[in-house]
This record gives C-alpha cells, structure tokens and sequence, in this order.
C-alpha cells in the first residue's frame, strides 16, 4: 500500500478533500513546482475548455520520467489523476550476430541525458535546472483535425514534452504528449550511429514502458482485455477482465487493447471511464530472454519492482489485480534492418503508444 501522502491523504481525510475540491489544482500536483510542474490549457486561444498538469523528473537511464499527470475535461470539473509514474523502464537491443552475446540492456547501462539547444526545440521552451538545465524540450502545437464533417471542422492542439538519453552510439528520444482531448501518447526515437564494428549488422530497439496508471487515485483499478473476433460473417467484441497478475500478447488479429478503469469513476452519462492502452507498432519481439515471450504485462503496483527482465518472476506467484493498484507494461520493438541511408547517420525510428480515454467525456469533446 503507498505512503498516504498527495492525493492518498486528501482522499482518506474528509476535511482536506472538501478543500480539495474547492482548490484549482489537484493537491498532488502541488508537490511538483518550478520548472518540474507543466500546466497547459487548451485552446491556447479563446475560452478554456480542457487543461493538463504534468510532472516530470529527469533520471538517468529511464530518461524523462513522468511523476504525475492530470486532467480536466471542463473548466468546472474536477481534476482526474490519469498517471502516478509512468518511464522507460529498458530499451533492450539485441544484434543479429550468431552466438554472440551482443545483447545490450541500455537503460541498465544509466546513460545521461544530451544537452538541448535552440535549434532542437524550434518554435519550444528549454527547460531545466543545475545540471539539468536544457535538456527537455516543452512544445505547445496544432496537431491537425481533431474532427472533420463536410463543411465543419475542428483542429486540435497538445503539449509535448521530449528529451534525448546519450546511450553511447545511440541517442534515444524520450517523448510524451498530452493532447487537449485528453490523449497520451508515449513514444521512444532511436537515432545517431549504428555500434562501431557492427555497422551492417541488423538489430532490433525494444522499449518497454512500465506504466503505472492511477485512474481516479491508486485504489480500485482494474484491466480489462478487449479482442475483436471475426468468424465468417460473423463479428464480436469481447472485454476479458484480468484477475490476477499476467503477461499477454498483443494479436493484430484481435485489435488487442488493455481498457485500465476505476471502480468509482463514471461520466455523466453512467458509463465507466477508461483509458485505453492502444499498441502502436511494426511487429512483436521475440527473444531467448523470458520477458519478451509477452508484449503487455499487467502487475500488482511495488515501488521496488522497476526491471522488465524480471517480470516472470514478479508474477510467480500471480496476485490479484482487480479492483487493485495496478501496474501495466509495454514492449514495443523496431527493428532495424541497416541500409545506406544510415551510413552516417541513423534517421529516428519510433515505437510508441496511445492511452485513449474511453466515456471520459459525456459526448464529443472539441465540439463545434
């Protein structure tokens, strides 16, 4: 069980949440400050109708780790937590080389973080601090039609948050967006050289993301499986709970997503509000290494566990994740089949995923 501190104290003390909700922040979100705290409302022009707060933390090794995030779907509801902490938990490249333990674990490794400049974060604000400082970049942007019908039509805007991990040859680009329709978006870029010495050898970047979601707080959480099935003419839709900890595989077949909700939280119409976890990906991985059999883990939340590789063993003996604080996991991997274009440089290959809110809002949000 987490210490009963933030948003844990204010929900367990009657007295404080009733300052809670008169309060124009989310207490939690007042433990992040400077230039560790990111509020941003949308439209950047006009009326608010949404608003995001996101804090971030640089670490080496996970590289931009975010410490909470929250959202608000008018300017008079109440603050939603959607994230406690969510990272990089490894970025595992293994080399196409016949027995040879070419096989680097480089978040393990602790890299640090690459110094930003001007021109990396065009149109954006450095941010930073001490030894930190200019090493994420803050982008406020449109990000094209949030919908479109005939002669109607309405764009969309979001915030992005990037920074760079110097991983020796490598440079990985860790960045998160959080868009005004309450979206997240998480995605890891790999670029610079290929290793020296080994500069036609083909290789995958398999990033695993641990994801620890907090709908509504950390208490009563679940996930749910959704599979889409064809048979002939015949098509279905089916929302498996998971009950207890487990490694799944994603199936394109299937449309396999994970629905994360909480036990208490509904919108306005008495639907149950979700996030759903959404796979965006070139293919699955598949290694002698244990963890990669499974592309998505679900896991009781335990501050101590943080290492993909470990994951067999933090599920034996699989515990109860259903109405729980629950902890998912993500792998996704780009392989990297070298060509000439990467001689000199290796142009950034992106992995990433959507965390898509489900009857969040009551109807369509950025609507007219």
């Amino acid at each position: 069980m987490r210490n009963l501190t933030g948003t844990c104290f204010a929900l367990a003390a009657a007295a404080l949440l009733a300052l809670l909700l008169l309060s124009p922040v989310p207490a939690a979100a007042q433990g992040c400050s400077g230039i560790h705290r990111v509020e941003q409302a949308f439209p950047t022009a006009g009326p608010e109708e949404t608003r995001w707060i996101v804090c971030w933390l640089p670490m080496k090794g996970p590289g931009l780790v975010i410490t909470g995030a929250f959202f608000r779907k008018t300017p008079t509801s109440p603050w939603i937590r959607v994230l406690w902490d969510a990272r990089v938990a490894e970025i595992f490249v293994p080399y196409h080389v016949p027995n040879q333990n070419d096989r680097f674990f480089d978040v393990g490794f602790g890299f640090d973080w690459v110094r930003l400049t001007a021109t990396e974060c065009l149109n954006g604000t450095l941010l930073g601090a001490g030894p930190h400082h200019n090493d994420i970049c803050k982008l406020v942007r449109d990000r094209g039609l949030a919908w479109m019908d005939y002669a109607s039509a309405r764009r969309g805007e979001e915030l992005v948050l990037w920074g760079a991990i110097g991983a020796d040859n490598y440079n990985y680009i860790t960045e998160w967006t959080f868009r005004d329709d309450g979206v997240i978006e998480g995605r890891v870029g790999s670029t610079a050289e290929v290793l020296p010495g080994a500069e036609t050898t083909n290789h995958t970047h398999d990033v695993t993301w641990r994801l620890d979601l907090d709908i509504n707080g950390f208490a009563n959480d679940s996930v749910d499986l959704m599979s889409h099935n064809v048979a002939g003419l015949n098509e279905s839709d089916t929302v498996t709970n998971v009950a207890s900890e487990a490694g799944l595989t994603w199936d394109p077949q299937h449309f396999h997503s994970l629905f994360i909700h909480d036990a208490n939280l509904k919108n306005g119409q008495n639907h149950t509000t979700m996030y759903d976890l959404m796979p965006m990906r070139y293919g699955n991985q598949r290694h002698q290494e244990t963890y990669s059999g499974n592309d998505l883990w679900v896991t009781l939340f335990n501050p101590t566990e943080l290492r993909p590789r470990r994951l067999p063993s933090y599920i034996n003996p699989p515990q109860n994740v259903h109405n729980a604080d629950v902890v998912v996991w993500y792998t996704s991997a780009a392989h990297h089949f070298v060509r000439d274009e990467d001689e000199k440089e290796t142009l950034l290959m992106w992995v990433g995923f959507m965390l898509k809110p489900h009857d969040l809002f009551d109807s369509t949000p950025l609507y007219p």
